[in-house]
């Protein structure tokens, strides 16, 4: 079978950095899916940006050996060439969404390769069917949930109809629903003889019918062969996480709640996206928040360090109103690690952005300091841009900047994306210390068998309403009920777009 992707003695290094790749040879069949595993911050991204020019053309640094995708040495060809032969799904959403309403954004690919705009029409809303968005098309990106921006960027891609679709974290934030429509439509996009390449921390969608596995180990590769021969590697290398069994936790009764939220709803750009949610923490609880995407999750955290002000309704940290607190008191209060830690970051190096907080605050604590880098893994890293991290590295620094602080309310939005099984065993073992310590711990997430492994305490959203609150087992068959009962019917065939 013909190659449609060679790499010949590739190595690669970032401008001003160390070596991110080094020494591969990799050739890709025509019509073959191919799954690519790696550590966080191994190079698989890195990998990703050689398949359409963006290394070299966009990055810069130095680029040895040769890469050739479709008969282009890349080297030579422009990343507008290489446009209509490879579409990336980058794993930063926001990165890929940038025009006024998601309608723009999917046709934007279409509308600059100069096709018809009846044309146009018809295949962006045959793929924004076939993933279940065309409600979501007029809506602007920023309103979007994570989940729902992963649907939409992939949209993006899938109307261009590339030979080869490298997808770069395509499951991370996505439902049960969502992760069911993406699985589907690769499947669909296989059969049709395309060319896949998806990059994952999640082996269970797609996984085993994948043709190829290829795991990156400090950028070069340690593993070429299939699946079903991966599943040894990846989980005695700690790319599949091993959970230890959670042991309940008992917590008085009496316990003083340190964070209450009363009634409160939440109205945005003419929707109603938070009804009547009633909800208290108390000191030394573990708490997951799981629903399907869009269902209002990341808005009512937003509320709880004052982020957001709620059209009714009022949110208190022992007995005060949020708002009414300074905002270096809300910091220490309740501390919320973002769903995108891009949004988190303003110094120049991963050491000024940590220590930023507290240094303000004058709470500055070097002990403290040491440890969370040591837990964390980030005394490698402490000198370079926390933009020039992997999207795993940034979500470490992210949840570093907020953990120094010792916030009494720990917020965690979507922790696991981005991270290798490894760092998943150790965000476990974080959200049980924080909790023994006295922090009332909330993780909002998608990945059930983490929230199964960290939280005692399951709270399920729906349409913007809390429609459980219980034990992890009961809630969970009621958040995967909502999700199965779903009224919205299967994803159309995307045949004659892929």
């Amino acid at each position: 079978m013909a190659a449609y992707v060679e790499l010949n003695r590739v190595s690669y290094r970032y401008p001003g950095a160390t070596r991110t790749l080094k020494e591969i040879d990799l050739t890709i069949p025509a019509g073959e899916s191919t799954a690519v595993f790696g550590a966080s911050g191994s190079g698989k991204s890195t990998l990703a940006y050689l398949f359409n020019g963006l290394i070299p053309h966009f990055f810069g640094g130095l680029l040895e050996g040769t890469v050739v995708v479709a008969g282009n040495p890349t080297r030579n060809t422009m990343v507008s060439e290489l446009f209509s032969h490879v579409g990336l799904v980058l794993q930063n959403t926001d990165a890929q969404l940038f025009n006024a309403t998601v309608e723009d954004d999917v046709a934007f690919g279409l509308e600059s390769l100069g096709y018809p705009a009846i044309d146009i029409r018809k295949r962006t809303h045959r793929i924004s069917d076939a993933l279940g968005i065309t409600h979501l098309l007029h809506r602007s990106p920023e309103t979007l949930s994570g989940g729902e921006k992963r649907l939409a960027a992939i949209a993006t891609v899938l109307c261009l109809d590339p030979a080869l679709l490298v997808l770069d974290e395509p499951f991370a934030g996505l439902d049960h629903r969502g992760t069911r429509i993406v699985s589907d439509l690769l499947r669909q996009i296989q059969r049709h003889g395309k060319n896949l390449i998806l990059i994952e921390h999640r082996t269970k969608p797609f996984f085993t019918e994948a043709d190829r596995c290829i795991i990156i180990d400090q950028g070069a590769v340690s593993f070429d062969g299939k699946p079903a021969e991966a599943s040894g590697v990846l989980l005695d290398s700690h790319l599949m996480p091993r959970y230890p069994e959670r042991s309940i936790r008992t917590r008085s009764r009496s316990d003083e709640p340190v964070l209450v939220i009363k009634d409160l709803s939440c109205r945005i750009e003419g929707r109603d996206v938070l009804n009547d949610i009633s909800l208290s923490l108390t000191r030394g609880e573990a708490v997951a928040i799981v629903g399907e995407n869009g269902a209002g999750k990341t808005t009512l955290i937003k509320h709880f360090n004052g982020l957001y002000q709620p059209t009714t309704g009022e949110v208190s940290f022992k007995g005060r109103c949020i708002r009414s607190l300074h905002p270096s008191a809300r910091a220490v209060a309740v501390g919320v690690c973002f769903q995108n830690p891009n949004d988190q970051f303003f110094e120049a190096d991963v050491r000024k952005e940590i220590l930023a907080g507290p240094k303000r605050l004058g709470k500055y604590d070097r002990k403290w300091f040491e440890q969370i880098c040591d837990t964390l893994c980030l005394h490698l890293l402490l000198d370079r841009s926390p933009y020039r991290l992997s999207e795993g590295e940034k979500r470490r620094v992210a949840l570093a900047s907020i953990l120094v602080m010792r916030p009494e309310v720990l917020v965690l939005d979507e922790p696991t994306a981005g991270q290798d099984g490894r760092f998943k065993e150790i965000l476990v073992h974080i959200c049980e210390s924080i909790s023994a310590m006295g922090t009332a711990m909330v993780v909002v997430t998608h990945d059930l068998d983490f929230a199964r492994a960290s939280a005692d305490r399951w709270v399920v959203m729906h349409a913007g309403r809390i429609a459980g609150d219980g034990a992890p087992e009961e809630m969970r068959q009621k958040h995967l009920s909502i999700l199965d009962n779903a009224t919205d019917r299967p994803p159309r065939s995307v045949a004659g777009c892929v």
